[in-house]
């Protein structure tokens, strides 16, 4: 595990990750960083995630960052404004269309994209809990899919 994650620091590092604040700013110049896992600053972000920015600002647009989900948790079916990659750092994590039980099991090392717009659940299958890293060319956001929407789709 902490050679995918010490990959995937490296790579956000390389791309802009954890910088000072000048250097996150459009314009800046580029500078490189090496940021260990212990400097990750895991927080609340407004939609209730518990997430470490890697690099850029989540809310305000393009930016990577990491997310904890707690064991055996669901997302609910969902949609995102903007598209996004994903990477599971630790933890089995399923992103599928819905909840099915037929959901692809995505281990330690798997990637997945997610269009945006595209309704989506997704579910930390392990008992210990889920870590991801997420890119995104746009700010985040979550929209949950109406119950009224689910019906007429079906």
């Amino acid at each position: 595990m902490r050679s995918v994650l010490g990959v995937l620091l490296l790579s956000t590092a390389l791309i802009g990750g954890s910088l000072p604040e000048a250097a996150n700013k459009p314009g800046a110049p580029e500078i490189s960083a090496v940021i260990p896992v212990e400097r990750l600053h895991f927080y609340q972000n407004k939609q209730g995630l518990t997430v470490a920015d890697g690099w850029g600002d989540p809310a305000a647009g393009p930016h990577s960052n990491f997310i904890k989900m707690p064991a055996n948790a669901k997302s609910g079916l969902h949609t995102h404004s903007f598209s996004y990659y994903g990477v599971v750092v630790t933890g089995v994590l399923a992103n599928e269309p819905s909840d099915a039980a037929s959901a692809r099991r995505l281990g330690a090392g798997s990637y997945w994209y997610q269009k945006g717009g595209e309704p989506h659940v997704t579910n930390c299958l392990s008992d210990t809990g889920c870590l991801i890293f997420v890119t995104s060319k746009g700010p985040f956001d979550f929209h949950l899919v109406p119950v009224a929407t689910r019906a007429r789709e079906r």
